[in-house]
């Protein structure tokens, strides 16, 4: 008997021990609970609602939920937002799961700033994104177009909604300082930023918050006029070389040209203007009909050390005086060099500023 009850007693207590591991996988969520969890939060999350007020309806019994081994994506394809595509690519698959909603999901959108904006600053797309939300919220605005070029009387945070009463009463364009002809060069000193009514903005208003780089007049206009779109020419001439160009060379006259570009190719780093060019030399080859950025160009070597430079103090049309020294570095157009009177043996300094000249004070 008593071996009998001994076997029993052993038995029991490994019954015991394997006890808290069925509990635990009994505990354990399957992959289609998972999936459903993570729906959830994920709904709640897009629509800045809680989780208990999304319900997620059950999925099909024949479908077996693959537990995913990278991360699970999820996504609206429809506009009504009732259904959520559930995407997995470690395994591959993908699954439709409808939504059943204790209060609906409105298609609210409201526009927040992406970054933080100071008061008095112009705004821009970039500064703005739209962001979906339960109900509309008094004075916000639902689409960014209305905003852009719009000045703010306030700063705002990054992420915090736009609303009328944050906006200057007035718009800002751009109004000419001069007469212009067409395919002259709008800059800061031809163009100001002006802020007017905004019932007496025209229609076709410029919008941008700067002047692009580059940017010449389509035809002719008078001073104090309000720049439209249609007065910016649709492409701008840049800068570029006339043959190939090595790594070094000196820019001369007949080496460069202008030729028009499309507007949405050109960059902040091109050149519109043949003039100041010359006197400076290439840090990469440049192939025939490239542009020629500001980043490829550097002030060229004027002066090699141990050569003689005219050093010269005074004004041309007063009194001026040169003199031969040696250089005793090199130097490139503006910079400050020093020199030796070979005579004297007195060192001098003085700034490039030519072919083998330098200036003194």
């Amino acid at each position: 008997m008593k071996p009998v009850m001994s076997n029993l007693r052993s038995r029991l207590a490994a019954l015991a021990a394997c006890l808290p591991l069925f509990a635990a996988h009994a505990l354990a969520a399957s992959p289609q609970e998972e999936l459903v969890g993570a729906v959830t939060v994920w709904v709640a999350a897009q629509n800045n609602t809680g989780t208990d007020l999304i319900k997620v309806m059950p999925l099909d019994p024949r479908i077996q939920v693959q537990p995913c081994q990278g991360k699970t994506e999820f996504d609206f394809p429809f506009a009504n937002r009732s259904t959520v595509r559930a995407r997995c690519t470690q395994p591959n698959w993908q699954l439709f799961i409808k939504l059943a909603l204790s209060q609906p999901i409105h298609s609210v959108h409201s526009v927040v700033t992406s970054r933080a904006v100071p008061a008095g600053q112009a705004l821009t797309a970039e500064d703005l994104e739209i962001r979906p939300e339960q109900q509309a919220m008094a004075g916000g605005f639902k689409e960014r177009e209305p905003l852009i070029g719009r000045a703010l009387k306030r700063a705002i945070a990054k992420g915090q909604p736009v609303l009328a009463q944050d906006l200057e009463t007035g718009q800002q364009v751009y109004r000419l300082k001069q007469s212009m002809r067409a395919g002259d060069l709008i800059t800061a000193a031809s163009a100001e930023r002006v802020t007017m009514p905004r019932e007496a903005v025209p229609a076709a208003v410029w919008m941008g918050t700067e002047i692009p780089p580059g940017s010449k007049l389509a035809k002719d206009a008078q001073a104090g006029k309000i720049l439209l779109t249609s007065d910016f020419a649709q492409a701008r001439q840049v800068v570029v070389a006339t043959g190939n160009l090595v790594a070094g060379q000196q820019i001369k006259s007949g080496m460069v040209k202008l030729v028009p570009l499309e507007q949405d190719k050109i960059n902040r780093a091109n050149l519109f203007d043949l003039a100041g060019v010359e006197g400076f030399e290439l840090t990469r080859a440049v192939m025939a009909g490239e542009a020629i950025r500001s980043t490829d160009l550097r002030p060229a070597l004027m002066i090699k050390r141990g050569e003689l430079v005219i050093y010269s103090i005074g004004r041309p049309s007063q009194f001026e005086v040169s003199i031969k020294l040696e250089a005793l570095q090199d130097g490139r157009l503006g910079e400050h060099i020093r020199m030796r009177n070979n005579e004297s043996g007195r060192t001098l300094s003085g700034v490039v500023t030519g072919l083998g000249t330098v200036s003194g004070s």
